[in-house]
């Protein structure tokens, strides 16, 4: 896909504005795992394919903002900003996330966020939020 892990990434991210779930898998090992901060773990493509397909069709035309970048060798190391609009307010996150690319693909990704915020934001726009 590209000529250096970090560039992998970069795609990876802005393929994300409109997320198309075979442009998506085509980032993605096989036998992939995401570590979705809080929310889990999700092994193989597809699974991460449809999970990931799925929250960004919520915030769909919203492209992550690259706040810092660092790879050496296959590893990358990534912090971005993202939101979306929800009932007329804004929803904001800052992401920190691990890749692990090998041969063009991403074998793993592990992010951290403030999911408790996310959710206080989305409450606060109207939306029906479990607790």
């Amino acid at each position: 896909m590209s000529d250096s892990p970090g560039s992998t990434v970069r795609q990876f991210l802005a393929a994300w504005t409109e997320p198309d779930p075979d442009v998506l898998a085509g980032f993605l090992s096989d036998d992939a795992v995401w570590v979705d901060g809080p929310q889990g773990v999700r092994r193989g493509a597809p699974a991460i394919v449809e999970e990931l397909a799925s929250q960004l069709a919520i915030c769909r035309g919203m492209t992550p903002e690259i706040a810092t970048l660092v790879a050496d060798g296959g590893t990358v190391m990534v912090e971005w900003h993202g939101g979306w609009t929800m009932g007329g307010k804004r929803i904001s996150t800052t992401v920190m996330a691990v890749f692990e690319v090998s041969e063009g693909r991403i074998d793993q990704m592990r992010e951290a966020y403030d999911l408790q915020s996310v959710l206080d934001q989305m409450e606060a726009a109207g939306a029906d939020v479990p607790r």
